[in-house]
């Protein structure tokens, strides 16, 4: 499935208040950061607190390793010398109907291919004043941050077995293969539901649609790279 909904909450956790039931709630301007070479190494994010009470808020720096695949894993960096992407602040009061900016700054440039991070955005507890006890929600985001290599470049090739076709990303760079179709001819197509992300070196495989066959049309996707998007097409 596409991710259309990086948006969507992290964590979910529950504190004791003196108060009616309450979700602390916030927003994210992005959650999908780019780091460009040859451009200024920082990026901001947009936090706002559209609820009547101040928003503790905390970030999290969180390095993926293996990503989009089984093996893959998020590490929090903690030690001052290996951290390579930074959030400041920290922590920070973001008041009622307010905003709040989080500066991320990379401090290096990958050789080989993007490095992929993820960057919590987490509420934490405030006090609450009521007249009876309740569940407090809190519920935290996650923004995806890549930093691209120099040369950053995608490439996508597929090959076709057993009813399946699989795409390989080659390149050392992520793309979303995205409104996909597949096609007997250019006048007959038929949309796609399925699409993904595929990380430099990774690969995604997908079940051909009922009725193709070797050698009968060809199936095609918008190769987004996160600014442009070019179709593909990709021959059965």
């Amino acid at each position: 499935m596409l991710l259309s909904s990086l948006k969507r909450p992290l964590a979910l956790a529950t504190a004791l208040a003196l108060s009616t039931q309450a979700l602390a709630s916030m927003s994210l301007d992005r959650v999908i950061v780019y780091f460009k070479p040859n451009e200024l190494p920082r990026q901001d994010v947009v936090v706002t607190n559209p609820d009547s009470e101040n928003l503790y808020l905390q970030t999290e720096v969180y390095h993926v390793i293996n990503p989009g695949t089984e093996q893959e894993e998020r590490i929090r960096v903690t030690d001052p010398d290996k951290i390579k992407l930074l959030a400041t602040p920290g922590k920070a009061i973001i008041p009622p109907n307010s905003r709040k900016t989080v500066r991320l700054v990379s401090l290096e440039t990958p050789q080989d291919k993007e490095l992929v991070y993820r960057v919590t955005f987490r509420p934490v507890v405030g006090e609450l004043e009521a007249q009876q006890t309740a569940i407090k929600l809190l519920v935290a985001y996650q923004a995806l941050v890549f930093v691209r290599p120099q040369n950053p470049e995608y490439k996508v090739s597929a090959t076709v077995s057993n009813g399946k076709m699989t795409f390989t990303n080659s390149g050392n760079m992520n793309v979303v293969l995205r409104n996909g179709k597949y096609c007997t001819s250019e006048e007959n197509c038929t949309d796609l539901s399925d699409g993904t992300r595929i990380y430099a070196g990774g690969s995604w495989e997908m079940t051909l649609p009922e009725g193709s066959a070797p050698g009968r049309g060809y199936i095609q996707y918008g190769l987004f790279d996160g600014e442009f998007e070019e179709a593909q097409k990709f021959m059965l």
